[in-house]
């Protein structure tokens, strides 16, 4: 090839020549080629290395039978040659063209030496810059040529302007080189001077929004907002010059209205529209906005396709006029009968005209921005866009937080996948899972959940490893979901701090459906390998040390009847902490006394006195319950004390292993009250017409009450079903708005009387302390809460709301201050669990087929949510491994036995993924019991694998060199295999 230099690249280390097309591959052969002219004392720019790499690629494609070689030929022209020694190629021209064809590497090169090449200095409104040679070398270099001595100096000014302001300056100057290299003449002047005047300062006024403005008392003084966050800084000129206001945009503006076209096909300009009607208005200005915002989108999207969106700036000009000069023509138009139009104008009304006679006008096109057809068809195909997506949303129940969701993840994605990869990453991810399910259960073994649970707390408590006993609690709480009865079990380890109460961290372990809650139920409903499973003795092993666990209970009341065997609140002795009677419960250390009562019957009657006193949570001498003595009441064959039957669980929750959960207390005692206030403000003394007007007037004191303080979520009104005409309360009172609707402004004075309405007062405002004296967590006062507990129930007693109390007030005046004493009651706070039983009926309806097998799908939902806590997939991995096999050390793991853990977990995960597809529940078809049989078996193959690979996953007496007791004798001492 004449005037061409071959230069041979070695590409014997590409696989096949088909991978030479690959960009990345074009790029390394291009930096070889400019290698091999730099050793030649020549170089030339990338753009047009790349472009003959690409042409000889191309050429050795296109043979018939091309030749595996090791060198690939490229050719280079001699005009895109040049000397290292300043030499400037002679066929470049000093067009515009010539300077974009190498627009960003200018810009690197010229953004990088900003800071050091280049500095600024202002007087008397004018600007000097000064440049160096260096900053300036790559203008020269391309920008100059032998053929013809000029500069294109317009790239030099419009960066300056940029770095300094927003107006883009047009100059152009000349230098004659008499036929001396150019940038040889000029390298010796070592600095550059750019002078520019009548350059006017803005102060800064009063701010717009978010904006810090910019301008002068001066008559269309130039308005510039800017808007500065961490990241990014929006700035926005408004530039008003005789009938034309011009726009000027940053691009990180301009990137943001890009940003909604990419994902919902419309250009977002509310914000810079809102900008630009304020700023005409300072000024009276008149804008047409509909043809102005029309022009800025086709800008913007013009800009893009022609790649010129990569500027700094962006600017658009509209046409404008004074409202008062506006209102004035039309008043002159108005006021004249036979008004006459210039001839721009009747061009525009009757179309472009020309005279028979004279020289023909010259054709000038029409000012018309954007065609009115294309206009209307973008905005109706907008509209219609926009009405789409409604539709999607109400169509699939998509609420706002979600779609904002999608919204942000497709921004800072840039992409969205397919549902069927979204479906392959689902399954393979509940393989990890070891779920065991019926047609009526989903449930994990308890030791896998165990330790998920101890992963996740050490997440939050470090030293977890210095403990010498983990506590477990047990929550287990019923929910309606439907029509259906819903038992959820879940775990979490206390030792991590509160934040495992929330019901993100907490580990599920099961869901049972039954249809009703009462013990025997459970019985039948709970798998008895469950049960078993749950009842095995504990150890867990953290690094190299093993530790204890001790299982504790968590839940209401009503799950504790349940769990221990009880005969229930409304038994003769409801407490299920002691075996007070019903009658005595009000009874506290401030109110014991005696009392006589009559035994036996006939010759055998006799009368007796005992003491009644104030009775204990563990003190078996005040009456506390105990396993053993509802083993001996059992024997007897009787309802003795409240013992109904024998205990869910066996022996493995003791009654000191409960503890009063201080939400449902709470909720439980202002309903209470709240229903006292009703029953006696609803005894008005009157009847009928006149009864029913001092209802209706305390309803309604009561309800402008509930919308100050809660809203109309909840309100009262008159009980139609009651003949009495009573005030009954509607909506769902939840826990914090208890806080705020029993605040001091609560209308106890106006619709109950003086006696008990100052008795209520008191009576909620002791209540009140007691829950603050709860949250003390951080400092113990020791006497405080009993001598709160003490006085909250004697006031109620001498309130006259009612004459009995409730178990909940009972426990407060008996055993709330022992819980303080021998636990942290803010432990045991169901708050977490109350909100994730709220969540399982968010996915029962919204994400599950009920008549395919909801539980399961649930369950596993609820394990992704719980495994996405951990965002590094490192994490996740280690969590599965450790809740699997328990090898994981928290201090110092072998890097090399992770790697071949990961290795042997992956493999065994892979080849059971194909059977363990078949448990995902929202697949197409529905799940058979046949295909039951199979993911039981498939589950039961991992486990006689593990065990043959001797990973011991559910054997860790093999791991401790232990002896293990019966759990009569030590309930916790190592785990064992049911």
């Amino acid at each position: 090839m004449k005037n061409a230099l071959k230069i041979g690249v070695d590409v014997s280390t590409y696989a096949s020549l088909e991978s030479l097309k690959d960009p990345g591959v074009i790029g390394e052969i291009s930096k070889k080629v400019i290698d091999i002219l730099e050793k030649k004392g020549q170089t030339a720019r990338l753009s047009a290395v790349e472009k003959a790499s690409i042409n000889a690629v191309s050429l050795l494609l296109s043979k018939k039978k091309p030749r595996t070689s090791t060198f690939l030929s490229v050719y280079l022209t001699t005009n895109v040659l040049e000397s290292l020694c300043d030499t400037v190629v002679p066929t470049v021209s000093s067009d515009d063209n010539g300077i974009e064809s190498d627009n960003h590497e200018s810009q690197n090169s010229s953004s990088d030496s900003h800071n050091r090449q280049i500095s600024f200095s202002m007087r008397n409104e004018v600007i000097q810059v000064d440049a160096t040679f260096e900053y300036l070398f790559d203008y020269f270099k391309y920008s100059l040529s032998k053929n013809s001595g000029s500069m294109n100096l317009e790239k030099i000014v419009y960066d300056i302007c940029t770095y300094i302001c927003f107006s883009r300056a047009q100059m152009f100057a000349c230098v004659h080189a008499g036929g001396k290299s150019v940038i040889g003449i000029l390298r010796p002047i070592s600095n550059f001077s750019f002078i520019f005047k009548s350059i006017k300062s803005l102060t800064e006024v009063q701010s717009m929004k978010e904006f810090a403005q910019y301008r002068n008392k001066d008559d269309l003084s130039p308005i510039l907002l800017i808007r500065e966050t961490i990241e990014e800084t929006d700035v926005f000129q408004f530039y008003p010059c005789s009938n034309v206001v011009e726009i000027t945009l940053n691009n990180v503006f301009v990137k943001k209205t890009l940003s909604s076209f990419d994902i919902l096909g419309t250009l977002d300009i509310d914000e810079i529209s809102n900008l630009v009607r304020r700023c005409a208005l300072i000024y009276d200005l008149k804008l047409d906005t509909s043809v102005f915002d029309e022009a800025l989108k086709t800008k913007i999207l013009f800009g893009c396709a022609s790649s010129t969106c990569n500027s700094c700036v962006l600017t658009v000009a509209t046409k404008a006029e004074r409202v008062d000069e506006a209102c004035s023509d039309v008043d002159q138009t108005l006021a004249n009968d036979s008004p006459t139009f210039s001839e721009e104008e009747i061009d525009a009304i009757v179309g472009r005209t020309y005279t028979t006679r004279g020289v023909k006008r010259s054709y000038e096109e029409d000012p018309i921005v954007v065609e009115p057809n294309r206009n209307m068809y973008r905005h109706n195909k907008m509209m219609k866009d926009k009405r789409d997506l409604l539709h999607l949303k109400d169509t699939h129940y998509l609420t706002d937080s979600a779609l904002k969701a999608i919204v942000q993840y497709v921004q800072s994605k840039k992409k969205l996948f397919s549902i069927k990869e979204i479906e392959r990453l689902r399954k393979r991810t509940n393989s990890k899972f070891p779920i065991i399910h019926t047609k009526t259960s989903a449930y994990v073994r308890f030791e896998y959940a165990v330790r998920a649970a101890i992963f996740v707390a050490r997440k939050y408590e470090h030293k977890l490893d210095q403990f010498d006993m983990l506590n477990i609690r047990f929550n287990m709480d019923g929910t309606l979901i439907g029509n259906k009865h819903i038992v959820a079990i879940s775990i979490n380890c206390i030792e991590g701090g509160n934040q495992c109460q929330a019901a993100k961290n907490l580990i599920p372990l099961g869901l049972f459906e039954v249809q009703k809650e009462n013990t025997e139920l459970l019985r039948q409903t709970l798998p008895l390998e469950f049960v078993n499973d749950i009842k095995s003795v504990k150890y867990i092993s953290i690094g190299a040390k093993n530790i204890s666990t001790r299982v504790r209970l968590g839940g209401d009341l009503m799950n504790a009847v349940y769990v221990y065997g009880l005969a229930g609140f409304s038994s003769n002795y409801p407490c299920i902490f002691c075996t007070q009677h019903k009658d005595d419960l009000h009874v506290t250390d401030d109110t014991e006394y005696d009392k006589t009562v009559t035994e036996g019957k006939g010759k055998n009657k006799q009368t007796v006195t005992i003491h009644v006193g104030s009775t204990s949570y563990h003190d078996s001498t005040k009456r506390a319950r105990s396993l053993a003595e509802q083993t001996l009441c059992l024997a007897k064959n009787t309802n003795e004390l409240g013992y109904k039957c024998e205990p869910l669980f066996g022996d493995l929750f003791d009654y000191q292993d409960y503890c009063v959960d201080t939400l449902h207390m709470k909720l439980r005692v202002f309903d209470v009250i709240l229903k006292d206030i009703l029953t006696y403000a609803s005894r008005t003394g009157k009847y009928g017409a006149e009864h029913v007007a001092i209802i209706e007037r305390k309803i309604k004191i009561l309800n402008q009450h509930c919308e100050r303080t809660v809203g109309k979520r909840f309100f009262f009104q008159i009980e139609t079903d009651d003949k009495n005409k009573t005030i009954s309360s509607h909506g769902k009172l939840s826990g914090h708005l208890q806080d705020l609707f029993f605040v001091d402004s609560f209308p106890y004075d106006d619709i109950l009387n003086d006696d008990i309405a100052k008795s209520a007062r008191i009576v909620v405002n002791k209540f009140k302390e007691i829950l603050v004296e709860v949250k003390h967590t951080s400092m113990r006062r020791k006497g405080v809460l009993k001598r709160l507990s003490l006085e909250f129930v004697k006031e109620f007693r001498q309130s006259g709301l009612r004459t009995t109390v409730t178990p909940y007030i009972h426990i407060i005046g008996n055993h709330l201050f022992e819980f303080d004493e021998f636990n942290n009651l803010g432990d045991y706070n169901m708050q977490g669990v109350e909100k994730n039983n709220d969540l399982l009926s968010r996915l029962y309806f919204s994400s599950t087929n009920p008549a395919k097998n909801p539980l399961l799908t649930m369950l596993q939902k609820l394990f992704r949510m719980l495994e996405m806590n951990f965002q590094d997939e490192k994490e996740r991995e280690a969590m599965a491994r450790f809740a699997r096999t328990g090898v994981y050390d928290f201090a110092e793991e072998d890097s090399s036995e992770s790697e071949s853990r990961s290795e042997d977990h992956s493999s065994s995960l892979s080849e059971n993924e194909g059977a363990d597809e078949q448990s995902e529940s929202e697949s197409e078809e529905t799940i058979s019991t046949s295909k039951r049989g199979v993911v039981d078996e498939v589950v039961d193959e991992v486990d006689d694998e593990i065990d043959s690979e001797k990973s011991e996953v559910w054997a860790p007496e093999k791991r401790f060199p232990i002896k293990v007791a019966p759990c009569s004798q030590n309930r916790f001492k190592s785990f064992r295999r049911s």
